[in-house]
């Protein structure tokens, strides 16, 4: 059962992660923000990859695992700008919990595309995530739909949506490229290569001078590159020991973990309305994915 406790352990240590990214960096802009997210693990993860290179060559690489690099890549770059713009310019505690459309959607792209059949409980499990992202705007309600006409109109959820798409397609692309190699290699390896590729992007697409935010955000970076590299260690250690829904499914305590940083760090209102959908959204998540 250590798979529970590595899952946990990622969905505090992304929390974490993007708690310290929007207190430090988010004025800096939300291509400063992925360069910390992706280029700051850089320096923790690369040794483990190179550890992996001397001890046992360059047997993992293979044509069909350099395909799901790529593809993992493109869609990884992509959620995480939504994700950083999403954090950016909303509360932790208005916009992580959208991470909770992840399963929801996985089940309706199931249900549409391939005709798989929505069980009661995942019937059950979606509408909880419904209502409890109804929870989320309810104190900034005008009428009673408000919220959820919110969940669309304000920025911060709707990127956060986004994300939780890609998510869906990550998530299962990640458990096949850890299955071509090692949980630990592929962290390393994967995860550097991200870096690698979110700090060209930054610098490209954002124009950020990557030494300038250095100077000024160095010890930031090291804070979130840290605690992100923590969380790609325990997500790819917790996916190798069970199926990638269960994994997904606790990892999501990062909602939980998101909305009380949020509080502990930036005093955000609302608290208990937004605990409570968080909650019942992860109780949404949890009937969907164990009661399959």
């Amino acid at each position: 059962m250590l798979w529970v406790l590595f899952s946990v352990l990622a969905g505090f240590f992304v929390a974490l992660s993007d708690a310290l990214n929007k207190k430090f960096l988010a004025h800096e802009g939300p291509y400063a923000m992925l360069i910390a997210r992706t280029l700051g693990s850089f320096p923790f993860l690369f040794p483990l990859f190179l550890y992996f290179i001397l001890a046992q060559g360059f047997s993992y690489f293979s044509l069909k695992f350099f395909l799901v690099v790529t593809i993992l890549l493109f869609l990884e770059l992509l959620a995480t700008i939504f994700y950083m713009k999403g954090i950016k310019v909303a509360p932790l505690s208005a916009t992580l919990p959208f991470l909770s459309f992840t399963p929801v959607f996985v089940v309706l792209t199931g249900y549409i595309l391939l005709g798989e059949r929505v069980s009661y409980l995942g019937v059950l499990g979606i509408f909880l995530v419904v209502f409890g992202s109804y929870f989320i705007y309810l104190p900034e309600r005008a009428n009673f739909f408000d919220p959820f006409f919110k969940i669309f109109k304000e920025k911060g959820s709707r990127f956060l949506l986004y994300t939780a798409f890609i998510y869906g397609v990550t998530s299962v692309l990640g458990k096949k490229g850890l299955l071509l190699s090692d949980p630990v290699f592929f962290a390393s390896f994967y995860f550097s290569v991200l870096g690698l590729a979110g700090g060209f992007l930054g610098k490209l697409v954002g124009k950020i001078s990557l030494e300038e935010v250095w100077q000024r955000k160095g010890r930031a970076m090291v804070l979130v590159g840290g605690t992100q590299a923590l969380m790609c260690l325990c997500h790819m250690l917790a996916l190798s020991q069970v199926e990638t829904a269960y994994m997904i499914a606790l990892k999501r305590t990062s909602i939980l973990f998101g909305v009380l940083f949020g509080y502990l760090y930036f005093k955000e209102r609302y608290i208990f309305f937004r605990l409570s959908g968080a909650l019942l959204m992860l109780l949404g998540i949890l009937v969907i994915t164990f009661g399959k």
